[in-house]
């Protein structure tokens, strides 16, 4: 299972009147985070591996909360680094383009294809 979460959400300044920091809106995110992986984990089983992507902004964020799962004794969660190198983000409003989508489908197979999933 691959979960990305965060990349578009998270886009954009913080505007005055919304009731976020920085700090607690990051805090916010690595507890939904964590609860996420944790919901995942309780319907799929320990057998799944997980892989939660980090990019842009949030990556150490996720990176963080996989570390987390790991220190607690949950190896099937791994954290994969989505490098925008490459990438054109030519879709409607920076997201992903047909291109981007090829790039990264390749980049994650190649990771997927190293762990030991047992597949």
């Amino acid at each position: 299972m691959v979960v990305n979460l965060g990349t578009n959400d998270f886009s954009t300044a913080i505007n005055p009147g919304e009731p976020w920091t920085p700090e607690s809106l990051a805090a916010a995110y690595r507890s939904a985070y964590t609860d996420f992986l944790q919901k995942l984990r309780t319907r799929y089983g320990a057998g799944t591996t997980i892989v939660a992507v980090g990019t842009g902004q949030y990556a150490d964020h996720v990176q963080q909360v996989v570390k987390a799962r790991n220190d607690a004794g949950d190896s099937g969660v791994r954290y994969w680094f989505l490098d925008g190198s490459g990438l054109d983000f030519l879709g409607c409003s920076w997201h992903y383009s047909a291109h981007d989508d090829r790039v990264i489908s390749d980049r994650l197979t190649s990771f997927i294809a190293g762990l030991p999933t047992g597949w």
